[in-house]
Protein backbone atom coordinates (compact mmCIF):
# COMPACT_ATOMS: atom_id res chain seq x y z
CA UNK A 1 0.00 0.00 0.00
CA UNK A 2 1.40 3.41 -0.93
CA UNK A 3 1.05 6.45 1.31
CA UNK A 4 -1.87 7.89 -0.64
CA UNK A 5 -3.93 4.70 -0.40
CA UNK A 6 -3.58 4.47 3.38
CA UNK A 7 -5.76 7.57 3.76
CA UNK A 8 -8.64 6.46 1.52
CA UNK A 9 -11.00 6.01 4.48
CA UNK A 10 -10.41 9.59 5.64
CA UNK A 11 -9.90 11.73 2.54
CA UNK A 12 -12.44 11.97 -0.34
CA UNK A 13 -11.32 10.07 -3.46
CA UNK A 14 -11.28 13.19 -5.63
CA UNK A 15 -8.86 14.84 -3.20
CA UNK A 16 -6.65 11.76 -3.10
CA UNK A 17 -6.62 11.71 -6.88
CA UNK A 18 -5.22 15.24 -6.92
CA UNK A 19 -2.40 14.22 -4.57
CA UNK A 20 -1.75 11.12 -6.63
CA UNK A 21 -1.64 13.12 -9.87
CA UNK A 22 1.16 15.25 -8.47
CA UNK A 23 2.88 12.13 -7.07
CA UNK A 24 2.76 13.39 -3.51
CA UNK A 25 3.36 10.90 -0.73
CA UNK A 26 6.83 9.67 -1.58
CA UNK A 27 8.50 7.78 1.25
CA UNK A 28 11.39 9.64 2.87
CA UNK A 29 12.80 6.98 5.17
CA UNK A 30 15.01 7.15 8.25
CA UNK A 31 18.59 8.25 7.71
CA UNK A 32 21.90 7.12 9.14
CA UNK A 33 21.76 9.17 12.36
CA UNK A 34 18.23 9.71 13.73
CA UNK A 35 17.34 11.79 16.74
CA UNK A 36 14.14 11.83 18.77
CA UNK A 37 12.46 15.25 18.91
CA UNK A 38 9.93 15.45 21.74
CA UNK A 39 7.86 18.60 21.23
CA UNK A 40 5.95 20.07 24.17
CA UNK A 41 4.93 17.08 26.28
CA UNK A 42 5.20 18.75 29.67
CA UNK A 43 2.34 18.39 32.17
CA UNK A 44 0.46 21.42 30.86
CA UNK A 45 -0.11 19.52 27.59
CA UNK A 46 -0.58 15.93 28.80
CA UNK A 47 -2.14 16.20 32.26
CA UNK A 48 -5.93 16.86 32.11
CA UNK A 49 -5.86 19.02 35.23
CA UNK A 50 -4.22 21.79 33.21
CA UNK A 51 -5.90 24.13 30.71
CA UNK A 52 -4.17 22.87 27.58
CA UNK A 53 -5.18 19.24 27.97
CA UNK A 54 -8.82 18.15 28.10
CA UNK A 55 -8.76 14.45 27.26
CA UNK A 56 -7.37 11.11 28.40
CA UNK A 57 -3.70 11.00 27.37
CA UNK A 58 -2.86 7.63 28.92
CA UNK A 59 -2.12 6.02 25.56
CA UNK A 60 -0.17 9.05 24.34
CA UNK A 61 2.04 9.08 27.44
CA UNK A 62 2.61 5.32 27.11
CA UNK A 63 3.65 5.69 23.47
CA UNK A 64 6.03 8.56 24.24
CA UNK A 65 7.53 6.54 27.08
CA UNK A 66 8.02 3.50 24.82
CA UNK A 67 9.83 5.36 22.04
CA UNK A 68 11.95 7.26 24.57
CA UNK A 69 13.04 3.98 26.14
CA UNK A 70 13.88 2.66 22.66
CA UNK A 71 16.13 5.62 21.86
CA UNK A 72 17.85 5.29 25.23
CA UNK A 73 18.42 1.58 24.70
CA UNK A 74 19.92 2.21 21.26
CA UNK A 75 22.00 5.15 22.56
CA UNK A 76 20.53 7.59 20.04
CA UNK A 77 20.22 11.33 20.77
CA UNK A 78 17.07 12.84 22.29
CA UNK A 79 15.96 16.47 22.13
CA UNK A 80 13.11 18.05 24.06
CA UNK A 81 11.32 21.32 23.46
CA UNK A 82 9.12 23.22 25.89
CA UNK A 83 7.69 26.70 26.21
CA UNK A 84 9.95 29.30 27.72
CA UNK A 85 9.17 31.84 30.46
CA UNK A 86 5.64 33.19 29.86
CA UNK A 87 5.16 35.35 32.96
CA UNK A 88 5.42 38.74 31.21
CA UNK A 89 3.08 39.82 28.40
CA UNK A 90 6.11 40.59 26.23
CA UNK A 91 7.26 36.99 26.59
CA UNK A 92 3.85 35.73 25.49
CA UNK A 93 3.59 38.15 22.58
CA UNK A 94 0.71 37.53 20.17
CA UNK A 95 -0.34 34.53 22.27
CA UNK A 96 -2.05 37.21 24.38
CA UNK A 97 -4.44 37.83 21.48
CA UNK A 98 -5.05 34.26 20.30
CA UNK A 99 -5.26 32.49 23.67
CA UNK A 100 -7.54 34.27 26.13
CA UNK A 101 -6.22 32.52 29.22
CA UNK A 102 -2.52 32.68 28.38
CA UNK A 103 -1.85 34.67 31.55
CA UNK A 104 -4.08 32.64 33.88
CA UNK A 105 -2.83 31.10 37.09
CA UNK A 106 -3.69 27.60 35.87
CA UNK A 107 -1.75 28.10 32.66
CA UNK A 108 1.30 29.18 34.68
CA UNK A 109 0.78 26.90 37.68
CA UNK A 110 3.71 25.20 39.47
CA UNK A 111 4.53 21.88 37.86
CA UNK A 112 2.92 22.78 34.53
CA UNK A 113 6.28 22.84 32.78
CA UNK A 114 7.61 19.62 34.31
CA UNK A 115 7.69 16.39 32.32
CA UNK A 116 6.05 13.13 33.45
CA UNK A 117 8.65 10.99 35.20
CA UNK A 118 8.34 8.13 32.71
CA UNK A 119 10.08 10.06 29.94
CA UNK A 120 11.55 13.14 31.63
CA UNK A 121 14.85 14.43 30.20
CA UNK A 122 18.12 13.06 31.53
CA UNK A 123 21.13 15.33 32.16
CA UNK A 124 22.59 14.44 28.74
CA UNK A 125 19.42 15.24 26.79
CA UNK A 126 19.14 18.59 25.00
CA UNK A 127 16.30 20.91 26.05
CA UNK A 128 15.14 23.69 23.73
CA UNK A 129 13.05 26.46 25.29
CA UNK A 130 10.91 28.21 22.72
CA UNK A 131 8.53 31.14 22.49
CA UNK A 132 6.64 30.20 19.32
CA UNK A 133 5.25 26.93 17.88
CA UNK A 134 8.33 25.60 16.06
CA UNK A 135 11.30 24.42 18.17
CA UNK A 136 13.51 25.73 15.35
CA UNK A 137 12.22 29.32 15.42
CA UNK A 138 14.65 31.62 17.23
CA UNK A 139 16.52 28.70 18.84
CA UNK A 140 19.87 26.92 18.25
CA UNK A 141 18.21 23.55 17.61
CA UNK A 142 19.45 23.20 14.04
CA UNK A 143 23.06 23.87 15.06
CA UNK A 144 22.82 21.28 17.84
CA UNK A 145 21.49 18.69 15.40
CA UNK A 146 24.22 19.43 12.87
CA UNK A 147 26.88 19.18 15.60
CA UNK A 148 25.51 15.78 16.63
CA UNK A 149 25.54 14.57 13.01
CA UNK A 150 21.77 14.05 13.00
CA UNK A 151 20.25 13.70 9.53
CA UNK A 152 16.74 12.59 10.44
CA UNK A 153 14.20 13.14 13.19
CA UNK A 154 11.52 10.98 14.79
CA UNK A 155 8.98 13.54 15.99
CA UNK A 156 6.53 13.08 18.86
CA UNK A 157 4.52 15.47 21.02
CA UNK A 158 1.67 17.98 21.01
CA UNK A 159 -0.27 19.45 19.37
CA UNK A 160 -0.32 17.79 15.96
CA UNK A 161 -1.99 20.77 14.29
CA UNK A 162 0.24 23.34 16.00
CA UNK A 163 3.74 22.83 17.32
CA UNK A 164 4.20 19.41 15.72
CA UNK A 165 3.24 20.72 12.30
CA UNK A 166 5.39 23.83 12.70
CA UNK A 167 8.39 21.80 13.83
CA UNK A 168 8.04 19.22 11.07
CA UNK A 169 7.76 21.85 8.34
CA UNK A 170 10.83 23.65 9.67
CA UNK A 171 12.79 20.39 9.92
CA UNK A 172 11.81 19.60 6.33
CA UNK A 173 12.85 23.11 5.31
CA UNK A 174 16.28 22.46 6.85
CA UNK A 175 16.51 19.23 4.80
CA UNK A 176 16.18 16.78 7.67
CA UNK A 177 14.37 13.52 7.00
CA UNK A 178 11.31 13.48 9.25
CA UNK A 179 9.19 10.62 10.58
CA UNK A 180 6.14 11.46 12.70
CA UNK A 181 5.18 8.71 15.12
CA UNK A 182 1.40 8.46 14.84
CA UNK A 183 0.65 7.17 18.35
CA UNK A 184 3.17 9.60 19.82
CA UNK A 185 1.29 12.76 18.82
CA UNK A 186 -1.86 14.29 20.26
CA UNK A 187 -4.21 17.19 19.68
CA UNK A 188 -7.25 18.81 21.29
CA UNK A 189 -9.26 17.89 18.17
CA UNK A 190 -9.34 14.40 16.68
CA UNK A 191 -10.22 15.89 13.29
CA UNK A 192 -7.30 18.34 13.38
CA UNK A 193 -5.01 15.52 14.45
CA UNK A 194 -5.97 13.29 11.53
CA UNK A 195 -6.10 16.07 8.94
CA UNK A 196 -2.65 17.32 9.83
CA UNK A 197 -1.14 13.84 9.93
CA UNK A 198 -2.46 13.32 6.40
CA UNK A 199 -1.03 16.59 5.14
CA UNK A 200 2.34 15.99 6.78
CA UNK A 201 2.46 12.45 5.40
CA UNK A 202 1.82 13.70 1.88
CA UNK A 203 4.29 16.59 1.79
CA UNK A 204 6.79 16.89 4.62
CA UNK A 205 7.29 13.61 6.49
CA UNK A 206 6.52 9.93 6.84
CA UNK A 207 3.77 9.15 9.35
CA UNK A 208 4.59 5.76 10.84
CA UNK A 209 3.60 3.54 13.74
CA UNK A 210 5.76 2.82 16.75
CA UNK A 211 6.08 -0.80 15.63
CA UNK A 212 7.51 0.29 12.28
CA UNK A 213 9.93 2.74 13.91
CA UNK A 214 11.05 0.17 16.47
CA UNK A 215 11.69 -2.42 13.77
CA UNK A 216 13.64 -0.01 11.57
CA UNK A 217 15.79 1.38 14.36
CA UNK A 218 16.46 -2.01 15.90
CA UNK A 219 17.51 -3.37 12.50
CA UNK A 220 19.89 -0.45 11.92
CA UNK A 221 21.23 0.21 15.39
CA UNK A 222 20.40 -2.75 17.63
CA UNK A 223 23.65 -4.58 17.10
CA UNK A 224 25.70 -1.44 17.80
CA UNK A 225 23.81 -0.89 21.04
CA UNK A 226 24.24 -4.53 22.08
CA UNK A 227 27.99 -4.36 21.49
CA UNK A 228 28.26 -1.04 23.32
Amino acid sequence: MNKVDRWKDFIPPEDLAAYGKAAFGGRIGIGSRPGLLNIDTTNVFVDPKYLLCNSDTTELVAAITAVTELFRKLDLPIYYSCRDDRRLPQYRGIWNLTMGKSSSGEFLAPGADDWPASYAPRPQDVIIRKNKPSPFFGTPLESFLRYDGVDSLIVIGTATSGCIRAGVVDAFSHNFRVTVMEEGCGDRSVFSHRANLFDLDMKYADVESFDYIRAELTKKFGRTAAVG
